[in-house]
């Protein structure tokens, strides 16, 4: 019987643009000409996308996730490489992961059943968010934006963990904190290699509520509840 449902928070209980150029602000840029770099707002962002597939990349093939101030920094170090030194200092690249969040986020909307999943499920499961994110605070925050914080007894992020998903040791690491057998819980999320394959590889029941493509029926949160129970 499952006793723990964790959910993955991004697509999944949240409806969001994955773009890491959001249309609300363009911080790099902002970034950039208060250190004093002369660059358009278009090299800006190609450097910054640069500096995220470059770190993106390297921690999709070690499963070692990377964070937002290490993504700012070598966007850092691209404007230096490009245009000569560039003087910025901790809390530099800080107000930069800052107000790129504060747009990145700008549009992001509660997906549709969430709370009813949730107030349903919390009944008589212990829920969890287990999310990939550059950020530890991010999901928290949108959680208490959302008013879907008080559902759940955790929050997991790939950047504190040190590991993201599908990387087994993330859902080790989950199932040893609440000290369950992979028999007992269950994953929600809409991205399949991270929220199906990984889960089910570890021992867990998984339901997809991603975008429908063949072989890959998705549920809607909905029917969460009822899939969980049955």
């Amino acid at each position: 019987m499952i006793s723990h449902v964790y959910f993955d928070f991004f697509g999944t209980l949240v409806d969001y643009d994955p773009s890491v150029l959001p249309d609300a602000a363009n911080a790099p840029h902002d970034f950039a000409v208060r250190a004093g770099v002369d660059i358009s707002p278009t090299e800006a962002s190609e450097w910054w996308q640069q500096a995220w597939i470059e770190l993106d990349t390297e921690a999709d093939r070690t499963g070692r996730e990377c964070s937002m101030l290490e993504i700012a920094a070598r966007y850092a170090e691209l404007l230096t490489d490009g245009t000569g030194a560039v003087d910025v200092s901790d809390a530099d690249l800080q107000r930069l992961v800052t107000e790129y969040l504060d747009a990145w986020t700008a549009g992001i909307r509660l997906a549709a059943f969430a709370t009813e999943c949730l107030e349903d499920l919390a009944r008589d499961h212990s829920l969890s968010v287990v999310s990939n994110t550059h950020d530890a605070d991010l999901v928290p925050r949108m959680m208490r934006r959302f008013g879907i914080e008080q559902y759940f007894s955790q929050v997991f992020t790939s950047v504190d963990l040190g590991w993201r998903k599908p990387h087994p040791e993330i859902f080790a690491t989950v199932l040893r904190h609440h000290g369950i057998p992979a028999g007992q819980a269950a994953f929600v999320g809409d991205n399949w290699a991270a929220d199906v394959e990984g889960p089910i590889a570890a021992g867990m029941a998984a339901f997809y509520v991603g975008v429908p493509s063949p072989g890959r029926l998705p549920s809607t949160l909905a029917e969460i509840p009822g899939l969980v129970r049955r």
